[in-house]
């Protein structure tokens, strides 16, 4: 009986510890990725800011990864690819979303244009038979005076 209760406990604390284990990997994990951003953020503005053609020509994620590997040297460079990865896919999940946004200003704008230009077109018709329905009406009182 006591040797099933210690079996028991002795699982439990293992369960524990590699619970634990799983969960500072985690947390871990969640750093690199805050890192990650912040280094991603840093490597964009500074290609985007950059004077001179050898700045651009340097690949934006080679001087990501060499950020990331001076930050974070325990990582391989496949645990690198992988932060990359997932950090330019949460990214450009939200340029997809402004792309979107911007087709559809397109299309309402030119919506808008379209409907401008019915708009001109109705007013000068019916400023046509305002002047039509005025002249009409003048003949019919003169008629009647006369």
């Amino acid at each position: 009986m006591i040797r099933t209760a210690l079996k028991l406990i002795i699982k439990v604390l293992e369960s524990k510890l590699i619970k634990s284990g799983v969960e500072e990997a985690i947390l871990k994990n969640k750093n690199y990725i805050t890192v990650g951003k912040a280094i991603w953020n840093i490597v964009d503005e500074n290609f985007r800011i950059s004077k001179t053609v050898e700045e651009k020509v340097l690949s934006k994620a080679d001087k990501f990864d060499e950020l990331l590997l001076a930050k974070f040297p325990e990582l391989t460079k496949e645990d690198v690819a992988e932060i990359r990865q997932s950090i330019a896919g949460e990214i450009n999940q939200g340029k997809a979303a402004i792309l979107d946004n911007s087709a559809l200003i397109n299309q309402l704008q030119a919506d808008n244009a379209i409907l401008k230009e019915d708009l001109r077109l109705l007013t000068d018709q019916l400023s046509k038979v305002q002047s039509l329905v005025a002249v009409t009406t003048n003949t019919d009182a003169q008629q009647a005076t006369a």
